[in-house]
């Protein structure tokens, strides 16, 4: 007999993680999109105490429809991808990127409204790049090469090319998922040696 879903499976199911994202995003974006309506200025603006907030809230909104879709299938195949590990794995990837980038973002970047899901894109793939080449599984590697080959294209964007573009989203959010990447594969490594070392046969 088939049996309902609990609440915690629902949460960590893959599915779950990724479009419930994805949904609240474009909700969002539909307000966004109402007359008189700009929630855009919950978005990071640097070094005020009221652009904290967006530290939170960015990730979150975007400026135009076409920035919107544009995001969403980068960041489905990335979150997908980083949930082959586990889904707790891509939760604790998106929270750091989004919360650590954005706090880079808050302290260094331009004086302008800084919004948009991208950040933890670049983050995500970061992530999954550095982690890969440090990690050295045939899994991680696989997964990197993945990525190297869809996205390669991705480095031309943490360097400045249009004004309207915030390229330190994309560089931050690159550099929190790099720095994850390193420790986490790091810390996998030696639980995976220490774990070879301790079995008896």
């Amino acid at each position: 007999m088939a049996t309902k879903p609990n609440t915690l499976s629902l949460i960590t199911s893959t599915r779950f993680a990724i479009f419930s994202i994805i949904i609240i995003c474009f909700v969002l974006q539909l307000i966004n999109s109402l007359p008189g309506i700009n929630l855009n200025g919950l978005g990071i603006y640097p070094r005020s105490i009221q652009g904290l907030v967006g530290i939170l809230c960015a990730p979150f909104l975007h400026g135009s429809w076409w920035h919107f879709a544009s995001n969403m299938l980068p960041f489905a195949v990335l979150s997908w991808l980083i949930c082959q590990y586990s889904v707790q794995r891509f939760y604790s990837v998106f929270i750091f990127t989004a919360l650590v980038g954005g706090l880079l973002v808050w302290m260094f970047a331009r004086s302008n409204i800084h919004v948009g899901l991208s950040g933890v894109i670049y983050g995500l793939w970061g992530f999954i790049l550095c982690y890969g080449i440090v990690r050295r599984s045939f899994k991680s590697i696989f997964i990197a090469v993945i990525v190297a080959f869809l996205y390669s294209g991705f480095i031309w964007g943490v360097l400045p090319q249009r004004f309207h573009i915030s390229f330190e989203s994309h560089l931050f959010g690159a550099l929190s998922g790099l720095f994850l990447g390193y420790k986490l594969a790091k810390a996998d490594k030696l639980k995976a040696t220490t774990g070879k070392a301790n079995t008896h046969v």
